[in-house]
């Protein structure tokens, strides 16, 4: 993995009094006062190039003494050079926007999450929960189940007199609920408005591509000011993550980015078989399973992105063709894996079964025809005149912009940036493929749908490679790994009893729509202490408002699709 060397470091110590410099197998940090913290990162940022932001968050230590252990990930581009810099604080820290605007949207999650006030931040609102709810879900003294001090009966009670309590668990109390007021209340938070008027487009609306609620200040069709309110479809997973065990917690991978299941399966096995160590006691032959059949799950991403994409804009037709090849892929993956949607396919230590008979000759037919479909459908869109001119110029994002906004995947290449985890730091068999990273030039949403068009074609480059290894193995090469030590490593398929042992890491995989990164705290056992995770959705999303600054209501949906947010894997 590409962790920077404390080496790196050596002289900050002289100008930073109480730096900590700790490197370990699976991961390097900093840890220094939070006084110095600002000044620390300034100077990671401009004299040592880690200018990509990745994430932030806070690990709680209810019983310890200052309470709150912050960290917040920086990666280095052009040396491939990740770093953790870390500080304790007992309630408040120095916000960094100034620095990155994306650590904006960290400090509002943690505010909102954990109670944490950011000194000298702009407007620090809530993430997800609404601005009058008074807890913080994700400090450890927050149950799991919440607090029901909500007396919420049900209609057929109410309106019929049905006695129902007792019956198929069924409760009168309830956890909060936001009333019209607090709703009202969140939104002024948000937006002060400045022009005729504020349009609210969502939460509820099939151009936002899930349920999530924009603001727009309108002077008549002009958008003056935009903000996006999260929390729609919050369900606490990094909450869950820590009363489950290690292979439990995969089938809620499943569920946070719905549309690229295997690729999120895919990176929290990995993150976990390198906490333990084990990862190169997974297979061959399970590490080119999981690399075939995510890239055939980037296929199939892509062409819902496509299709729904199209269809906002006008292009039914593409559509319709996106959805149809769309179909054989998901009968590809359901015939391998036994599922369509939610798959949990992957496991710690390999794959759940071996490859059914007959499974790579329905892959090569599909691989051998895709490619005409697809310069089919780029004949039609990629110079069509009204494709063009909603496209060209709209939404331009810089590459000074992907640094700051802590953006990644094709929005980051679609810039010019060539950050792709699979290159920079392999997992699985990305290391033994050959396949190229495109990458655009002007960073507007046409230049992220050619990147996205291309990464199809390089996905079917990388599983055609898959499918040949395979084809060259033993039918009875192992799928799963062995223990080296049954009483330390407890492997097995249904992962009951995988004791992970102290540690920490941050580890991630390429998903569709960007970086999909888990840190992972570790005490000791069956569970992990905090699973925090870093999703490309979010921090995609969240430069959004600056791209609809000074544009129109009919580059919403343009701008917003070329982005690609999915809202399970933002609200988590």
């Amino acid at each position: 993995m590409p962790w920077a060397r404390a080496s790196d470091f050596e002289d900050l110590k002289a100008r930073f009094e109480g730096l900590k410099v700790v490197e370990e197998r699976t991961i390097t940090y900093l840890e220094i006062s939070k006084d110095k913290l600002i000044d620390l990162l300034k100077t990671l940022k401009e004299e040592k190039g880690y200018k990509l932001f990745l994430d932030h968050s806070v690990v709680d230590f209810p019983d310890r003494k200052p309470r709150f252990q912050a960290f917040y990930i920086l990666y280095n581009v052009p040396e491939r050079k990740r770093v953790v810099v870390k500080t304790w604080t007992d309630g408040t820290l120095p916000t960094i926007e100034k620095l990155w605007f994306a650590g904006k949207w960290a400090e509002r999650e943690c505010y909102d999450m954990f109670g944490i006030y950011y000194e000298g931040h702009e407007n620090l609102v809530r993430a997800f929960m609404w601005e009058t709810y008074p807890y913080h879900p994700l400090r450890k003294d927050f149950p799991l189940e919440g607090y029901p001090n909500e007396y919420l009966p049900s209609l057929n009670e109410v309106m019929r007199g049905d006695n129902l309590q007792g019956l198929m668990n069924y409760e009168r109390m309830h956890t909060a609920v936001p009333t019209l007021e607090d709703l009202e209340i969140t939104q002024k938070k948000r937006l002060q408005k400045k022009a005729q008027i504020v349009l609210n487009w969502g939460p509820l609306h099939p151009g936002t591509h899930g349920t999530m609620w924009f603001l727009f200040d309108l002077e008549g069709e002009r958008v003056v000011q935009c903000d996006v309110i999260l929390g729609q479809l919050h369900r606490g997973v990094e909450k869950l993550a820590e009363n489950q065990m290690y292979n439990q917690f995969l089938v809620y991978t499943d569920r946070m980015d719905y549309i690229s299941a295997l690729c999120s399966n895919q990176a929290w096995v990995v993150a976990v078989e390198r906490l333990l160590g084990i990862e190169d006691l997974v297979p061959e032959k399970a590490k080119y399973i999981r690399t075939m059949m995510s890239e055939l799950q980037r296929i199939n991403s892509h062409l819902l992105w496509l299709g729904t994409y199209a269809l906002d804009l006008g292009a039914l037709t593409i559509f319709l063709y996106a959805f149809k090849e769309r179909e054989k892929l998901m009968d590809i993956i359901e015939g391998i894996t036994g599922a369509r949607f939610t798959i949990s396919y992957p496991r710690v230590g390999g794959v759940r079964m071996d490859l059914p008979e007959g499974a790579l000759e329905v892959i090569k037919a599909f691989i051998k025809r895709f490619p005409k479909e697809l310069k089919d459908w780029e004949t039609i869109l990629s110079r069509n005149r009204v494709w063009l001119r909603r496209n060209i110029d709209v939404g331009i994002i810089t590459e000074e912009d992907v640094y700051f906004y802590g953006l990644t995947g094709p929005v980051a290449r679609g810039s010019g940036v060539p950050y792709d985890i699979r290159k920079l730091e392999p997992y699985d068999a990305y290391e033994w493929v050959e396949f190229d990273v495109p990458v655009g030039e002007k960073g507007d949403a046409y230049d992220r749908y050619l990147v996205r068009l291309e990464e199809m074609r390089q996905s079917l480059r990388i599983v055609e490679q898959c499918v040949a290894k395979l084809e060259s193995m033993p039918k009875d090469a192992p799928f799963f790994a062995e223990s080296p030590d049954p009483k330390k490593i407890k492997l097995s398929l249904d992962g009951i009893g995988l004791k992970v042992p102290e540690g920490e890491i941050y580890s991630s995989g390429e998903n569709p729509r960007g970086e999909l990164g888990f840190y992972i705290y570790s005490t000791g056992g069956v569970k992990p202490y905090r699973v925090k995770i870093r999703p490309g959705s979010m921090y995609n999303l969240c430069i959004y408002p600056k791209l609809m600054t000074d544009r129109f209501v009919a580059d919403a949906v343009t701008i917003l699709a070329s982005l690609d947010p999915v809202v399970g894997e933002i609200d988590r």
